[in-house]
């Protein structure tokens, strides 16, 4: 009977420290559980944390390059504008120097023509300087003489000389445009005239002149004529 007892009483232990050995195990698992279910969504967390981090971090760098490629792009633009501008600079230039080359080619007639109407100019004012002369000279003409050039047996000159108001005998020999040789001063001596000089023929001879088939014994210079007036030089060996 007692052993029985002793077989119940352990049948009765063993299945309660079974019970409670189970019920240990259920509630271990229990609150094991919820601390699985943080670590999990606590790894969960971090991996998305990681995630979108990492997803910032290429965000970042895509941003980066991104700007990279721009900012080469805009300097390769900018580069390629520059190169454009130069080569259209180069263009205008030479476009500019060929159109100046051109116009130096045309304006270069209208220069020399420019020259040559300079050069014409002094021309044009000295012919009418020499045409005033002639007009001044014939206004002051007063009249014309006859002049008589004759040398040793040969006549030198024979024609009509125009004279101004105070004409004399020398400036109508000079007005001849014969080749003279005379002393100038108060009284003019004239020793030669076409290259027949005084002593010539013999010693003596010499240059003489009258004013209407007068001998005249004073300077040429001194003897005035007027119009109408006959003067005569001629080469003597009498000596008058």
């Amino acid at each position: 009977m007692k052993k029985s007892v002793w077989i119940i009483v352990a049948v009765v232990v063993t299945i309660f420290t079974m019970g409670t050995a189970l019920a240990m195990q259920q509630h271990a698992q229990q609150s094991t559980a919820p601390q699985t279910n943080s670590s999990s969504r606590q790894r969960s967390s971090a991996s998305q944390s990681s995630a979108s981090s990492s997803s910032q971090a290429a965000k970042v760098v895509s941003k980066k390059e991104a700007h990279q490629k721009s900012s080469s792009a805009k300097r390769k633009a900018s580069s390629k504008a520059r190169t454009r501008t130069t080569k259209k600079a180069k263009r205008t230039t030479k476009q500019a120097a060929s159109a100046a080359s051109v116009k130096a080619k045309q304006v270069a007639p209208t220069r020399s023509a420019k020259k040559t109407a300079k050069v014409t100019k002094p021309t044009t004012k000295r012919q009418a300087a020499t045409t005033t002369k002639k007009s001044s000279s014939k206004s002051q003409s007063t009249g014309k003489v006859h002049l008589t050039v004759t040398g040793y047996k040969k006549t030198f000159f024979n024609d009509s000389v125009a004279i101004s108001k105070n004409a004399t005998a020398f400036s109508v020999l000079k007005a001849s445009k014969l080749k003279l040789v005379y002393q100038s001063g108060v009284a003019v001596y004239v020793s030669s005239i076409n290259g027949l000089a005084e002593n010539d023929v013999k010693v003596g001879s010499g240059w003489k002149y009258k004013v209407n088939g007068k001998f005249i014994d004073e300077a040429a210079n001194a003897k005035h004529v007027t119009n109408g007036d006959n003067v005569h030089w001629y080469f003597t060996t009498a000596g008058y």
